[in-house]
């Protein structure tokens, strides 16, 4: 089967969960990807970390990280 590869611009951005620990998420520019609507993702960092640290870590992938991409095989017709 052919694979299908969908692609967005993103940008990271850091939030604190319920608990307070630092979240990293992750924020798609344009809805192209179809597997990724309504969906939020996101990374939990480690509870230790502080909030600057997290906040430069989204920094420094917003300024190496270009996109987003997901590729799937398709499914035959």
């Amino acid at each position: 089967m052919p694979e299908k590869t969908e692609r967005s611009n993103c940008r990271f951005t850091v939030e604190q969960s319920a608990d307070g620990r630092p979240v990293l998420l992750i924020s798609l520019y344009q809805d192209t990807i179809s597997s990724l609507k309504n969906s939020v993702i996101g990374f939990d960092l480690l509870g230790g970390l502080p909030l600057a640290t997290a906040r430069k870590l989204a920094d420094t992938m917003n300024e190496n990280i270009l996109d987003l991409f997901v590729t799937s095989e398709q499914s035959a017709p």
